[in-house]
Formats: C-alpha cells, sequence, structure tokens
C-alpha cells in the first residue's frame, strides 16, 4: 500500500538518522531543515491522507513511528551531546520519555486485559507534542542559528513540561474511565 501519506511516512522515516547524523556532525542548520521538513511532511501528509481519502492500517502505524522516533533522537541527542550551545534539559527529556512509556504501557494494559481496541490521542497529548516539537525546534535553530530565541526557550521548556505532565494525567484519567466501564 504504498500512497502518497505512506510514501512521505517512509521518507520520514528514513530522514531521522541523517538529522541524527547531521547533529552529531555539528551541521545543525542541516538538521534544523530535516526536521522543519519533516515537521512539514507530517502536516502533508495527514491532509492528503483524510483529503482523498487515503487512509491505511500501515500508515497508522507508521506515521506515529515515524514522529516518536525523531522526537525520542532528537531530545536524547540535543540532552546528552555536550558542548552545544544550548541543550535541552535532562529534567523535560525525562518527563517527555517517561510521559510516553505511561502511556504505552498502559494503552497495552487496556488492550491486553480488558480488549480495549482503540486509544486515541487527546486534544492534551497533541498539545504537549506540539509544544515538545516546538521545544525540539526551537533548540536546534538555536544551535543552526544563535541565541536570539534563547529566553523564549527557557519559559518554553516549563511550558512543555508542564503540558506533557497534564497529558499523561489526562490519559491516565480517560484510561481509568475505560477499566471503569469494562468492568461495573
Amino acid at each position: 500500500m504504498l500512497t502518497v501519506p505512506n510514501a512521505l511516512t517512509l521518507l520520514r522515516l528514513f530522514a531521522v538518522p541523517v538529522f541524527l547524523y547531521a547533529s552529531f556532525r555539528g551541521e545543525y542548520r542541516l538538521a534544523f531543515f530535516i526536521f522543519a521538513g519533516a515537521a512539514f511532511t507530517d502536516f502533508l501528509d495527514g491532509v492528503i491522507a483524510r483529503r482523498f481519502n487515503q487512509r491505511s492500517r500501515i500508515g497508522a502505524i507508521l506515521d506515529p513511528a515515524a514522529d516518536k522516533t525523531m522526537m525520542v533522537g532528537g531530545y536524547l541527542f540535543y540532552t546528552l551531546r555536550d558542548g552545544l550551545p544550548c541543550g535541552i534539559p535532562g529534567w523535560l527529556t525525562f518527563t517527555v520519555l517517561i510521559r510516553d512509556f505511561v502511556i504505552v504501557l498502559f494503552a497495552y494494559l487496556l488492550y491486553t486485559r480488558i480488549h480495549v481496541k482503540r486509544f486515541p490521542p487527546s486534544w492534551a497529548g497533541k498539545t504537549s507534542t506540539m509544544l515538545q516539537a516546538g521545544t525540539l525546534a526551537v533548540t536546534i535553530e538555536i544551535n543552526a542559528f544563535g541565541p536570539a530565541l534563547l529566553p523564549f526557550l527557557q519559559v518554553l521548556f516549563r511550558i512543555a513540561m508542564l503540558a506533557t505532565l497534564y497529558s499523561a494525567w489526562d490519559y491516565l484519567r480517560k484510561g481509568k474511565g475505560m477499566i471503569a466501564a469494562a468492568n461495573p
């Protein structure tokens, strides 16, 4: 099922190692443009899939996998790499990764224990993901082009943290409601 949205998703998935390689080499401008291109193709593949009814099961699996691979790789690199002009604080990366792990674990338990087949993203989850992506983009931008946005980024770190914690709470609350509904 090689549809245009799936091809864009595969392109985004293949861009992850190139993005990380550029980052490791200190080519932050290239890394920034790859990350921005990945964000654009993520938006574009969703629009095309909805508009032309090209949704597919493989796309539903690969799209979030491509997004999370880029985000996790970026967060880990820009947190753990020494000598960066600007890095992501460990407390934010830890929170982002733990939240994702808890959500995946909880969705798995819902699926295996009470056979919940759909655990759709919430507005809080989408908002927190957008803020996390924006935080990573601004971090890369500062490394690529200079510290003009550094004061903004310091605020963005905290906003992304709060949104991440709120979305984790929101997903757990929804999951608890699903459990209660399945076990009256």
